[in-house]
């Protein structure tokens, strides 16, 4: 992003009465049949969505909402469960479909792509822009494949049974990796991809990190509760949150923790410094969760709910809901710096296009968050 576009964004972010920054329904975009994963890259203000059985990548213009579509080559199977991660620091998107087995490197200048090859069953894919390091959850071998961004070289670790999630504590240069199906967490030393396995409860099928405190949460859906680890010491608590705990999000600059209930039909609130907990109602069968830690707004996705967005504001956990006028939504996210939101509509295969909830960004945070680019290299 030029000096000139991050002046405007910041301008506009700190100036714009607030009545024009209530959450709106603005249409839709259409992207290929039955998407699956969307993200969002807010310093080319570029949103991506992993379409199939098209096995391609729909880019969306934050500004004018115009797409490109971008194929991702020949698949031997078609794709079911599809993940994106995005570097904004070197602009590449990289994508997983869930059964294949390669990684999709997405150059976001010129949409070129490179196919790397990966373990079995690539489902879950995170990456460092910190040390430009992408690591590739292989479901099916029990492994994650570590690329370096740079010269696309890769490297195999060894984790545990059926891994469905990475997280990455950018600080500490670790990795942490929920293995379903062994009931454990696998700890990654970033420096030298050295391995240690902490105990978590029954089938962890994802895993958050907390970089400000070096937390680690595991949410466990079948114990119904959150593995709460010290990136220090792998030491563990138990946290108990609602039935069939599922998806979460973190704030870091409140250390709350955000964690979806899909059959309490609620939220779980993890106080990061004492893990005491507040129970949120919200929409029947709580899908996704996005944070605006800029606004201090959770955005949580209710799908059996006739697809509803129930926003929470982080500072009273007072709840208000949207209809997302969509057919089957399933994932969302947000772009903080233009304070849109984004949902997934898998069924009607589209984005709902939303402007998010008031709220006034501190001007030291929202400096800090533009610079964060310069920053990293």
């Amino acid at each position: 992003m030029t000096s000139y576009g991050k002046a405007v964004i910041t301008a506009w972010m700190l100036f714009l009465p607030s009545v024009l920054l209530a959450q709106r329904f603005h249409g839709f975009v259409s992207v290929a049949s039955y998407p699956q994963a969307i993200a969002v890259n807010p310093f080319t203000d570029r949103v991506y969505t992993i379409d199939e059985p098209a096995n391609e990548v729909t880019e969306i213009d934050g500004v004018t909402n115009a797409t490109v579509k971008i194929s991702l080559g020949t698949n031997s199977q078609k794709s079911l469960d599809g993940a994106l991660a995005i570097d904004p620091i070197t602009n590449k998107i990289y994508a997983v479909d869930g059964v294949n087995n390669h990684l999709s490197v997405i150059d976001g200048a010129t949409r070129k792509v490179k196919r790397i090859a990966t373990g079995n069953t690539a489902y879950a894919v995170a990456v460092n822009p910190y040390t430009n390091r992408i690591y590739v959850a292989d479901f099916g071998d029990g492994t994650v494949t570590v690329v370096n961004g740079a010269k696309l070289t890769t490297t195999t670790v060894k984790v545990g049974v059926e891994p469905l999630s990475v997280a990455i504590d950018y600080i500490s240069n670790k990795i942490y990796v929920a293995n379903s199906d062994s009931n454990t967490v696998t700890v990654i030393d970033g420096a030298t991809n050295a391995t240690t396995t902490v105990q978590a409860g029954s089938y962890p099928a994802n895993v958050a990190v907390n970089s400000d405190t070096h937390t680690i949460y595991a949410v466990n859906i079948l114990s119904n509760d959150v593995t709460v680890i010290n990136g220090a010491t792998n030491a563990t608590t138990t946290v108990q949150a609602g039935t069939s705990a599922d998806e979460l999000g973190i704030n870091a600059r409140t250390n709350k923790v955000y964690v979806a209930d899909r059959l309490s039909s609620s939220i779980t609130v993890i106080d990061g410094k004492t893990n005491g907990t507040v129970t949120i109602p919200v929409g029947s069968t709580p899908d996704a969760v996005a944070v605006d830690e800029l606004r201090n707004k959770i955005y949580v996705l209710d799908s059996n709910n006739g697809n509803i967005i129930t926003t929470i504001d982080g500072a009273t956990n007072a709840t208000s809901s949207v209809p997302t006028n969509g057919q089957g939504s399933i994932d969302l996210a947000v772009n903080v710096l233009t304070n849109q939101l984004y949902v997934l509509n898998n069924s009607g295969s589209n984005v709902s296009l939303f402007s998010g909830a008031a709220g006034v960004v501190p001007p030291a945070l929202l400096h800090e968050l533009i610079s964060a680019p310069n920053a990293l290299r």
